[in-house]
């Protein structure tokens, strides 16, 4: 291949690459819109949110965990089917932005079709982790109840938390880490169970 035509080749290619991220970039910020009414509504800073969901599911609206296993439909469809499937199976799932788990959706009957929809899902979302903060405070031990309950499995939660963690650092100055402190509330541990969160320093849009 001549050398100026791999060379306009090689733009080509690359000008794809930066179209295609520039629209993804694009569809995170028209997702992330949709974070403002629930955050608000139910006191929970946004930026903790929108880490929640993309550690929970990259961002990705139709995103599965079915039985501890990542599923990624390439449709709304398809991913309405994969639950619907699990749903009647009786199957542990997560589904959508906020990876809200079928728990709660057995619980209060949620449509699947809401789920799927990144304002329902995230309405949703935010909700549970807004319960979290009112049960703990906003605190570490309100993250990682949002992915594990603390008396199930402590260390589980802090691996969690952590990994927020590590999100809201790419977003925001440094803050303290959540420690070992970060255990299940009666489980005898003698030092601080309350790791703050120090999220006001994230909370700045």
């Amino acid at each position: 291949m001549p050398w100026g035509r791999a060379v306009i080749q090689f733009l080509g290619i690359a000008l794809v690459l930066l179209v295609l991220s520039c629209g993804q970039v694009l569809a995170n910020q028209d997702l992330a819109a949709f974070f403002d009414p629930p955050c608000d509504r139910y006191e929970v800073p946004k930026l903790l949110a929108l880490a929640i969901a993309g550690h929970e599911s990259g961002m990705r609206p139709w995103a599965l965990n079915i039985a501890g296993r990542s599923v990624f439909p390439e449709s709304r469809e398809q991913a309405l089917a994969i639950c619907q499937a699990a749903l009647a199976a009786g199957v542990s799932f997560d589904l959508g932005l906020m990876q809200v788990n079928s728990w709660w959706i057995r619980r209060y009957q949620l449509p699947l079709e809401v789920l799927l929809d990144p304002p329902g899902n995230v309405q949703v979302g935010v909700w549970i982790l807004g319960q979290e903060i009112k049960r703990h405070g906003l605190n570490w031990m309100a993250v990682a109840s949002y992915h594990t309950p603390l008396e199930r499995n402590p260390e589980r939660a802090l691996s969690y938390a952590k990994a927020i963690f590590d999100r809201l650092q790419g977003a925001a100055p440094p803050a303290k880490a959540p420690s070992g402190s970060l255990v299940a509330p009666n489980s005898g541990h003698r030092g601080a169970r309350y790791a703050p969160l120090q999220v006001q320093h994230y909370a700045q849009q």
